[in-house]
This record gives structure tokens, sequence and C-alpha cells, in this order.
């Protein structure tokens, strides 16, 4: 059985680099134009156009914040109000002047605060993506880019009877073993390797 192993990624930069070597599979279509690119006074790991000619812009984070999610949403918003600059500061890219910017923050996790700021914004919300990176002795290097389903699912509350009776006594459980969800996640990127023969692979 083919085991992949995780590959912690640590730095924000290394995850940008990361995420432009395989821009085609967070969406294909997608071409990188500038590493970094300011947006005002925000700075974004990564400008790219999409196959519509929409500008598209990434922020790279380690553990997502809400800061991370609003600074994506600013630097969109300075792009749709000066997008009559993006044909100069992009020049040859034909970004549609007329399109609204889109945003992107991938991390390799997203705290519950910034889960609650994406689904208060709701359509306007950039698109979130979990980057986690593995080892395959054939294969290399592989990345796995999961969009995130923000959306908030009241079977996932707990009840107010549950959150205001104490939990009965019970056998203290076995501790979780680090890396249980980190080897899940491994065997579903197997699967695919061997079964649609994935390649978001690089070197």
């Amino acid at each position: 059985m083919r085991m992949l192993g995780r590959r912690p990624v640590t730095d924000p930069a290394e995850l940008a680099t990361v995420v432009a070597e395989c821009l085609g599979h967070l969406e294909a279509g997608l071409a990188l134009l500038a590493r970094p690119a300011s947006a005002g006074e925000v700075t974004v790991d990564l400008a790219g156009v999409d196959a519509r000619g929409c500008l598209v812009l990434i922020l790279c984070d380690i553990v997502a914040g809400p800061e991370t999610v609003l600074r994506a949403v600013e630097g969109g918003a300075w792009w749709g109000e000066h997008a009559d600059l993006a044909a100069r500061a992009f020049a040859g890219a034909s970004i549609d002047p007329g399109a609204t910017p889109r945003t992107f923050v991938v991390a390799t996790r997203f705290t519950d605060r910034a889960l609650r700021v994406l689904r208060a914004l709701g359509p306007v919300a950039p698109a979130a993506v979990e980057c986690r990176v593995f080892e395959d002795r054939e294969a290399g290097t592989v990345v796995s880019l999961d969009r995130v389903d923000v959306a908030f699912r009241r079977d996932d509350a707990p009840s107010a009877a549950a959150r205001s009776e104490p939990a009965p006594a019970r056998a203290a459980a076995a501790p979780a073993r680090p890396g249980d969800g980190d080897a899940q996640r491994a065997a579903v990127l197997i699967e695919r390797l061997e079964r649609l023969r994935f390649s978001e692979v690089f070197r």
C-alpha cells in the first residue's frame, strides 16, 4: 500500500510558492500575473487572471484568522475601485476592467473565527482553500487543494441542553493520536492518485 507522508509547511512564503506552482489546480485556466502584488495598503501573495479575464487575488497564511479574510476583502475592494489601473499594472493580461476582482484565501487551516467571518460575508466572501503538502516516493511532492465548505450546519451545533448540563462521568477516553486526520486525508489522496491519475504534482 502506498503511503503519503505529510510535509509540514510553516512559512506563508513557502505556502505561496506551493500555490504558485499549482495555480492551475487551484482553478482551471488561472494564470499567474505577479508575486507579490500591491492592493492599496494591502499586499497580496499572488495576483492572477482567470479564464474569463477577472483579476484574481490570493492571500496565503499558515493558519487563517479573521484578519487574513479581511485583508483579502480589502485587497479585492481596492482593485474594484481602481479597475482602470489593472491594464497598466498587468500589461498584456487582458483583464476585463468591468469584472469584479475575485479573492482566495489559501491556508493549511482556518480558525473558527475565520469561518464565522466568511459565513457572515456571504456571497462577497473570499473562496477558502485548505492546502496540504505530502511526499510520495513515486510521485514526489503531492499538493492537495480543497475548497472549504463554510456553511453553518445547525446539526453541528450542540443543543441548549448539551451546553447547560455537565457531561456524565465516564472512563477516560484514549487520547487522539496525532496525525489520524492526516492519515485519512492521505488515504483519500492515494485513492485519487490511483483511480484518477491525480496530477497535482510538482518537483
